[in-house]
């Protein structure tokens, strides 16, 4: 008997599943881009919900368009998402979902995880999860939400590039996870935080991930597209930017950039 493919997998996993967040799976074996596809449908009006998921990506991508290494092991999927609340809450989405995936690892693996600011969940300093967030507005305000998630689940970090500094959550636990039992886990802690968010509970979300993150109270550095700012790590704000300390005791708030730890 032939072994089923990913798409009849995943097919047969999301025929019992009730997650509220969870409306349809649209599934590949390979796809250039998760996001893109997401974003395509989303434009067709496909609902909030929708999820488009793939075994492989051939050309995923990160933040500030970085390459998103998606060989086969990892957990690569693009959530539809409409929301109503005003368009500067949709920042909070990127922390959700790093909390979300956060919350999901520590319920399977006994090791020390953690979320640097914003969004990047890594393990010792390792990235192990990046998310990526592109909205388009109408002229009735926001259309859409696309919120892309890449995993390394199960993937051999020898495959990476050398200066894809990653790991993956079964090289550091030693063993393979069960990737639909990951998933379910990962989708249930997203409904969760999801509901807060339209509950505009905002407050909540962002106390759990000050939880679950070690950038808070660390001496950082952060590059942003005009600028290097170095300073003391002193809070978030409410829709979920960086506010820094500088050694001059100004208070920067940091909205997009890439945050560097100093020891």
């Amino acid at each position: 008997m032939n072994e089923k493919s990913f798409v009849e997998e995943t097919q047969d996993f999301s025929k019992n599943l009730d997650i509220g967040i969870v409306k349809k799976f649209v599934v590949f074996n390979e796809i250039s881009s998760t996001n893109v596809k997401a974003k395509e449908l989303a434009q067709k009006g496909e609902p909030e919900g929708t999820i488009v998921l793939s075994e492989i990506q051939k050309n995923g991508r990160g933040r500030f368009d970085r390459i998103w290494e998606s060989p086969e092991g990892g957990l690569y999927f693009s959530i539809i998402l409409r929301p109503t609340c005003k368009s500067d809450k949709t920042t909070l989405l990127p922390l959700l979902a790093a909390l979300s995936v956060c919350k999901t690892i520590k319920s399977v693996c006994d090791i020390p995880v953690a979320i640097k600011w914003p969004n990047d969940v890594h393990i010792g300093g390792k990235k192990v999860c990046g998310i990526l967030l592109e909205s388009e507005s109408s002229k009735d305000g926001l259309g859409y939400v696309v919120l892309g998630m890449g995993i390394n689940l199960n993937i051999d970090i020898d495959v990476f590039s050398k200066d894809f500094v990653a790991t993956s959550i079964s090289h550091e636990i030693g063993i393979k996870l069960d990737y639909y039992g990951f998933l379910k886990k990962l989708l249930l802690n997203l409904d969760y935080y999801y509901r807060l968010f339209k509950e505009e509970k905002y407050n909540n979300i962002l106390s759990e991930w000050k939880k679950n993150s070690d950038t808070i109270g660390k001496r950082v550095c952060i590059n942003t597209s005009s600028e290097k700012i170095e300073g003391k790590a002193f809070d978030v704000d409410q829709s979920g930017f960086l506010i820094i300390e500088t050694d001059s005791s100004e208070y920067k708030r940091i909205t997009s950039g890439d945050c560097f730890y100093i020891e």
